[in-house]
């Protein structure tokens, strides 16, 4: 038991459990190490993490052990509302060896329903403020040591640091995946995608589309609108596309004003109706300009698919690229499949094959 343990134990045991934080790197592995950790050293019964949603304000269950699904669904709460949200405004801890007699909880399910009596909430905090909290119940009315006590302040402590470093590196890791502009793939990322894409086809022997698309007359939107507005464009089509996608595809921003969509297990044909059923949603749709004007943008597109027109990632965009490029020469505002074994190009452009 911990309780009879020297303090120096206690703080070795402290190390180790510091040692291990640092050696995961993704959010939910750490949030689940950080609940099983919090259960083992206090001996509870049940166990919830918090942390606070900055977009929403209020402070969600992230992970919890041990309590019914009708709690752990219950709404977020707001910071300084009730104990768990005041133990995180305050960064003060709490603790009660019954709250079955304390008037506090009893507009609370967790001693009526949960039949919980011993509890310690210690806040997630930082060198600055505190980020959520953690809370571990007993079923039964024994309270929690001092050195148990003790034990998840100073793990609290840890935890919230660990914490830090992970949702940094992971927003690191998304900065370098996405677009900073549209939010949708940048190039490498999108490269990446289509090289494992491309290998699961090959094993699979699954067809696999890239559609190439380049908006049309863009640099005339923005010299009459400005590059803010050319911007706000970029942004509003990159959505478009997305709303219009599949969850299988993939959506990146390739350069300026071209983008690619990855359509996996989708073969040319089917590939050029999906391709044009966007560019009708994109032609039907409205684009704000200066004065807030509406405007209207076409695209144009070409379309290369796995395994007849390549089977590496530079043939499949390049043939892409080229029935695009015949799209742009055609008129603009149509749809271009590349046929590499024929050497023609096929044109599908406002339901008319030319």
């Amino acid at each position: 038991m911990l309780s009879t343990l020297p303090s120096e134990e206690i703080l070795e045991k402290i190390f180790f459990i510091s040692q291990r934080l640092t050696s995961y790197d993704g959010v939910d592995d750490i949030w689940e190490y950080i609940a099983k950790t919090a259960l083992t050293i206090t001996r509870a019964d049940a166990v919830v993490i918090r942390d606070f949603n900055l977009a929403s304000g209020h402070l969600t269950i992230v992970k919890s052990y041990g309590l019914s699904k009708s709690y752990i669904n219950e709404p977020p709460i707001r910071l300084e509302e009730g104990v768990i949200g005041c133990v995180v405004s305050e960064s003060k801890p709490y603790i009660h060896s019954d709250i079955s007699q304390a008037a506090e909880w009893n507009t609370n399910g967790l001693a009526s329903k949960e039949g919980v009596h011993s509890i310690v909430c210690v806040p997630l905090k930082g060198k600055e403020s505190s980020t959520g909290a953690i809370t571990v119940m007993r079923k039964k009315v024994e309270p929690f040591t001092e050195q148990e006590v003790f034990l998840l302040n100073m793990f609290g402590l840890q935890a919230s640091e660990a914490i830090k470093i992970v949702k940094l590196v992971n927003s690191l890791q998304q900065q370098a995946m996405y677009d900073y502009l549209t939010r949708i793939y940048n190039k490498n990322a999108l490269n990446s995608v289509l090289e494992k894409t491309l290998s699961l086809s090959k094993r699979y022997s699954s067809a696999m589309s890239v559609i190439f698309i380049d908006i049309d007359n863009f640099k005339m939107f923005n010299d009459t609108h400005g590059h803010l507005l050319g911007d706000k464009l970029l942004c509003d089509f990159a959505q478009t596309l997305k709303k219009n996608c599949r969850k299988s595809d993939s959506v990146g921003r390739f350069g300026g004003e071209e983008f690619v969509i990855l359509a996996p297990h989708t073969n040319k044909k089917k590939a050029v109706a999906f391709a044009n059923k966007i560019r009708k949603s994109v032609e039907n749709s409205t684009f704000i300009g200066r004065g807030n004007s509406e405007n209207h943008i076409t695209f144009s597109a070409g379309i290369s698919c796995f395994p007849e027109d390549g089977d590496t990632v530079f043939e499949l965009l390049q043939q892409a690229d080229r029935a695009m490029y015949q799209s742009k020469i055609t008129g603009k505002n149509r749809v271009t499949s590349w046929i590499d074994e024929l050497d023609i190009l096929e044109v599908d452009g406002r339901g008319i094959i030319a």
